[in-house]
């Protein structure tokens, strides 16, 4: 069985780093899928995007990970996934992602209220934030279904 390498991070942390058989890459143009010999490539990532990773002997396991924003390159066997945000499916919590989206949005109402260019770059950082959590609610609901 032919395989890849494949890295799923973010700026402050790998989620995934190991062998994949297959990747399928929420690419800004649409989904495309990655199997061992691909070509040299370089994909924007789709907002709220799902990256599935195909791994194992029998390629029965499978691993998801919802991505917000970043690239994708294909180079040599290589498949690395850098996102701005991101975390494993399994992983989301409901409860945590509400009170985070809760807190982004209290930061946003004060801010919106102040102009200073560093509290307009706080404000941006916490509406990215706030477009993150509602990604992860919006998959999880959409998965409940």
């Amino acid at each position: 069985m032919a395989v890849m390498r494949c890295t799923v991070a973010l700026p402050d942390r790998a989620l995934y780093q190991g062998e994949i058989s297959y990747a399928s890459i929420p690419g800004c143009d649409g989904y495309f899928g990655v199997l061992p010999g691909h070509e040299l490539s370089v994909s924007l990532n789709r907002e709220g995007g799902l990256v599935t990773l195909t791994i194992g002997e029998n390629e029965q396991e499978k691993k998801e990970f919802l991505v917000m924003g970043g690239a994708t390159s294909v180079l040599d066997d290589k498949v690395t996934v850098l996102a701005r945000f991101g975390c494993a499916v399994e992983d989301i919590d409901a409860e945590a992602v509400k009170a985070e989206a809760d807190e982004c949005r209290a930061i946003i109402a004060e801010l919106e209220k102040v102009d200073d260019a560093q509290d307009q770059a706080t404000l941006v950082t916490n509406q990215k934030k706030l477009e993150w959590c509602e990604a992860q609610l919006k998959h999880v609901s959409g998965a409940a279904a």
